[in-house]
């Protein structure tokens, strides 16, 4: 299966590698000092699941240089999704399946209006995984999931070819037939932690910070909306 992994950060570097010792033909898009870390010295992973490396793994700044591949991993950061979201276009062929590995409910609308319906797969993945230094990717844990599907619920020709690629690469993989649904549960569940996070770091701030948040933050008992700096009401909970 050839893979093009877009974006090698934790997420993309680390199962675009595993994807690659697992038989695939992977090619990483990165940039400045990592990619130069990359050509040089090859891709490694730190993980307490085993480390792995791949010794001259093929990788480019750009995707022209590839042309097109069975699935694209789009595993940028949210902010670069317009620019990534043009950028894959040469590597998108008629039979090309783009999986956005990304946190965010909206993120596959984007790539449906820039590349077809068609192109298209939900996915989600788990997995704690950041560039520990230019080449090198650090896994916490030792959760590494993708679960990923057809928007219209079939399992795929593609889908089953890359749930086979993610099997022979070690990866825990799904093929979830409701992934709307997944994609949303994931971005629940990080909306839960990110509220909880927000509320543990206030707590240590000044008390007039403290105050400050609590009346920004938090919904008022008394009053059915919150009126943001662009006078738009946000409906109450």
């Amino acid at each position: 299966m050839r893979i093009a992994v877009m974006g090698t950060g934790g997420v993309g570097g680390y199962f675009g590698t595993r994807l690659a010792l697992g038989g695939c033909d992977v090619a990483f898009i990165a940039r400045g000092k990592h990619l130069d870390a990359i050509r040089h010295r090859g891709l490694r992973v730190e993980s307490p699941l085993g480390d792995l490396h791949l010794p001259s793994p093929r990788a480019t700044d750009d995707p022209a240089d590839i042309g097109p591949v069975d699935l694209v991993l789009f595993s940028v950061k949210l902010w670069d999704t317009d620019a990534a979201a043009k950028a894959i276009a040469p590597m998108v062929g008629r039979d090309t399946a783009v999986l956005s590995l990304q946190n965010s409910a909206r993120k596959d609308d984007i790539l449906r209006d820039m590349l077809g319906e068609r192109a298209v797969m939900g996915g989600v993945c788990y997995i704690a995984a950041l560039i520990a230094e230019p080449g090198v990717i650090r896994h916490s844990g030792t959760m590494q999931k993708v679960v990923f599907g057809e928007y219209d619920g079939t399992r795929s020709r593609r889908s089953e070819a890359f749930l086979d690629a993610c099997m022979r690469a070690g990866v825990d993989a799904e093929i979830n037939a409701d992934i709307r649904c997944a994609i949303w549960e994931k971005f629940v569940l990080l909306a839960g932690k990110t509220r909880e996070r927000a509320r543990s770091c206030a707590m240590r701030w000044p008390r007039s910070w403290q105050w400050a948040w609590r009346k920004v933050c938090i919904w008022p008992k008394t009053s059915p909306t919150i009126v943001s700096h662009s006078a738009t009401p946000c409906p109450r909970p």
